[in-house]
């Protein structure tokens, strides 16, 4: 996804007052922002959006993020990658994963402790990261870093292959996606790129305005890429040639959902669209509350949306978009898009919550409290005995170091276990 936060609480006057005039030439809503909301508040909603366009034009170090959390290979690693770190975690026992030799032998480091899984940006170019890695085969996964290029990671060892990383030109927060042969790459200022997968070269750009802050979506050999230019833009994945683009009104900061020759996604504009896939012609459109960031999740023909001003909507997708229920579930934004399970929905927030709702009316029906905001994307352990996975876990990072990430059982919300690291 996009996926990164960046907190503004101690910014001076001046600093706002350069950030909101920066904001407002790149207009990427039509009469978004509200001076007042902004200033009053301790912390700007999703100051992630703020710092992307303040980072294109400084080179100042990031100094804080979400984490941003994805799922590897078979065994359901979880990778978490904060500022100049990236982890595996054991979704059993949420230990850091621990290195072994090819007898299967814990290695030790010099004091006698096991070795764990992880990255140390500082040690390879000082890079730094906002999207987890993904995988390229059973050996190989790839980790695109906010300032210092691409990475190949030797997953059996944590061991990057090329500590000084290919050079790419511009910043990624927005996570890869893969195919046999290329990577796909959004860039933080503009532009939208094919990367050679065998020595990431580039093999074609595709040129936006603004920011592509999410992997797109593929169906059928075209590329979905969602931009802050207020478009959404269809692509040929092989060529990069545009085929075509709709302006969504407001910025669009995550990839569609497909069903059926229709696109499903949501804008900054306080909509959300109903598009057709062939032409990219708006077939209905809904209105929200607020921004939406998150993708739709789609189960059963319905949409299950959340926005950033805490409400879940679900929508009927069979005629249009209509409305079955709205519900304000959180007091305050809900970025990652909805769990959906069953009779359940699960939604995280910035208000330090997680929300278990009824997917049949959107009635809460309990929720867990954590430490701090819940931002990164939520994932799905499935339960697997030969891996000590009793049941189906829910995964939340949070913005805690004590609380990096947090494993509730996905039914009814027992917290499982805590992992705090970077």
């Amino acid at each position: 996804m996009i996926l990164f936060q960046i907190w503004m609480a101690r910014a001076t006057y001046t600093i706002m007052t350069i950030i909101m005039r920066m904001i407002y030439r790149l207009k990427l809503e039509t009469n978004w922002v509200d001076f007042s909301l902004i200033f009053k508040r301790r912390r700007l909603l999703f100051v992630a959006l703020i710092f992307g366009l303040l980072a294109a034009a400084c080179s100042r170090r990031v100094g804080t993020s979400w984490p941003g959390v994805g799922v590897v290979g078979d065994q359901q690693q979880i990778a978490v990658a904060f500022q100049n770190r990236v982890a595996l975690v054991d979704p059993a026992t949420g230990q850091a994963v621990q290195l072994v030799d090819s007898d299967g032998d814990v290695r030790l480091d010099a004091e006698g402790n096991p070795r764990i899984w992880q990255i140390n940006g500082s040690e390879n170019n000082g890079a730094q990261f906002f999207t987890p890695p993904i995988v390229a085969d059973d050996e190989t996964l790839y980790l695109a870093s906010f300032n210092a290029g691409m990475f190949e990671v030797d997953l059996p060892t944590g061991r990057i292959n090329n500590p000084s990383g290919v050079e790419l030109g511009q910043q990624v927060v927005a996570n890869l996606l893969t195919t046999s042969d290329l990577i796909y790459v959004g860039y933080v200022d503009k532009n939208f790129a094919a990367l050679n997968r065998e020595d990431f070269s580039v093999r074609w750009t595709f040129e936006t305005e603004h920011g592509v802050w999410s992997a797109p979506l593929l169906v059928d050999g075209v590329l979905y890429i969602p931009s802050l230019d207020h478009n959404l833009y269809a692509a040929d994945a092989a060529t990069g040639e545009e085929l075509w683009r709709v302006d969504l009104g407001g910025a669009v900061t995550s990839a569609p959902v497909y069903a059926d020759g229709h696109l499903y996604i949501g804008s900054f504009a306080r909509k959300i669209f109903d598009i057709s896939a062939q032409s990219g012609e708006i077939l209905s459109e809904y209105a929200t509350e607020d921004w939406v960031w998150a993708s739709p999740t789609l189960v059963d023909d319905v949409l299950y949306v959340p926005d950033l001003a805490g409400y879940v909507y679900a929508l009927e997708i069979a005629d249009g978009l209509s409305q079955r229920w709205k519900a304000l579930i959180a007091t305050d934004a809900i970025r990652p898009s909805a769990v959906v399970f069953d009779d359940t929905i699960v939604v995280a927030s910035r208000d330090h919550n997680i929300y278990w709702i009824s997917r049949e009316t959107g009635e809460p029906l309990f929720n867990r409290v954590l430490s701090d905001e819940a931002l990164s994307d939520l994932h799905v352990i499935a339960a697997d005995e030969d891996a000590g996975i009793d049941e189906d876990l829910l995964i939340v990072g949070t913005m805690s170091g004590d609380e990096r990430l947090v494993a509730f059982t996905l039914d009814n919300g027992e917290r499982v276990w805590t992992y705090s690291g970077p």
